[in-house]
């Protein structure tokens, strides 16, 4: 998953064709073999026209390596993650614990995106109303690559199909995730500040660079985005009058560190994510750790969520806060049921031995009466206190 790689956005996906909902149909094979010209042509003017998936929505959001969009709206949890993100130990717990009842879709989105995809319907669109650049009338050709503009996409506080239910997002880079009158939060885990170089620069002979250190090298970043390194280069800054580039990717900005333009601090998993031969990285001491969050919208006033979204969101809560399988909080797992079925059926098994017991005792007492000639003895006595039994139910 990498943040620069070519999107496919805009191109028509292959549609299962048993589902009626996301496939085109066809106007000549919907039409009856015995239709008249006219009725045909009518059918190839009336016909719903082939639906695409919104080529900015991707673009903006989504990654080429995700699930196609079938498959997504097919998944009852989705939860997105930004690159360089390790999110694996959460899901693979989910999916040992939930998987066999509910499916849950995991969402690579790309840099700074994570919010994003909480208030972006997960939705397709109807060309018709507003159709790509070099579509026919009957919506039958390609599109190409280079869509036509579209109407800016809509953002919902909370959407009723969204692209993700939660996201686990660096607040560095999206600071509104911290704002808890909009977002629930919780601080998952922090990351190490490391300082990305050539590896033939100077600084790689230290195993940790102080922060002085950088203090007459140039970063690729806004100094405001680090104060450590905004004090200590102050001075050297506003001799050199060197202009920070805006807008890259953190691929683009690694490509310009192996061109030796600069050097770049992002957080260790960054930097192992997007390793190169060329470039290493050595650790900064004296700034500020990077927190990873796990986040999502808080309901509206008066809109609460459904009481089964809301229980698999506390399900995913709990994973990721270390709650064991057979906690008695959340929904029952994998295995808390498989535990539960196994007792019920010892339980069975006991009463039914119990019962077996009882049986042979009493066809073993019936047996020795007759043998010693008490058998009509034995059948009044039983039958009197099966009368008693009786008597005491009633």
């Amino acid at each position: 998953m990498t943040s620069s790689a070519p999107s496919t956005v805009g191109i028509p996906e292959e549609q299962p064709a048993n589902d009626p909902a996301l496939t085109a149909i066809d106007p000549e094979l919907s039409a009856p073999e015995n239709a008249t010209d006219e009725v045909e042509t009518e059918a190839l003017t009336e016909a719903p026209t082939r639906v695409y998936l919104h080529p900015e929505q991707l673009a903006m959001i989504q990654t080429p390596e995700a699930l196609p969009i079938p498959v997504l709206q097919r998944s009852v949890l989705r939860v997105s993650y930004v690159p360089a993100i390790m999110p694996g130990k959460w899901f693979n717990r989910w999916h040992e614990r939930y998987g066999d009842r509910v499916q849950l879709a995991e969402v690579p989105v790309r840099e700074a995106r994570g919010l994003d995809s909480l208030h972006q319907d997960l939705c397709l669109i109807d060309p018709a109303a507003n159709p790509p650049a070099g579509s026919s009338e009957e919506g039958t050709s390609e599109v190409p690559a280079e869509v036509a503009e579209h109407s800016p996409i809509e953002c919902k506080d909370v959407p009723e199909n969204p692209f993700a239910h939660m996201s686990i997002v660096r607040p560095d880079r999206e600071p509104v995730s911290t704002d808890g009158e909009k977002y629930h939060s919780i601080r998952l885990y922090e990351e190490l500040p490391v300082v990305i170089l050539p590896v033939d620069h100077v600084l790689t002979v230290l195993d940790e660079v102080p922060v002085e250190e950088l203090a007459e090298e140039f970063l690729l970043q806004p100094a405001s985005d680090i104060p450590a390194y905004e004090e200590v280069s102050r001075a050297w800054r506003e001799n050199a009058g060197r202009i920070v580039p805006e807008g890259l990717t953190d691929k683009e900005t690694i490509e310009l560190v192996a061109a030796g333009v600069g050097l770049y601090i992002v957080p260790m998993s960054i930097a192992r994510f997007y390793h190169r031969k060329d470039l290493t990285y050595r650790p900064v001491a004296g700034l500020d750790v990077y927190p990873v969050h796990l986040v999502w919208p808080r309901a509206p006033k008066g809109e609460p969520r459904s009481e089964e979204l809301e229980a698999l969101l506390q399900d995913f809560i709990g994973i990721v806060r270390g709650r064991t399988a057979t906690s008695d909080r959340g929904s029952e797992t994998r295995q808390a049921r498989a535990e539960r079925v196994a007792a019920e059926k010892a339980k069975a098994k006991a009463k039914a031995r119990a019962a077996n017991a009882r049986r042979e005792a009493h066809d073993k007492k019936r047996a020795n009466a007759k043998k010693n000639g008490n058998a009509r003895q034995h059948s009044r006595q039983t039958a009197k206190a099966a009368s008693a039994r009786r008597g005491k139910k009633r």
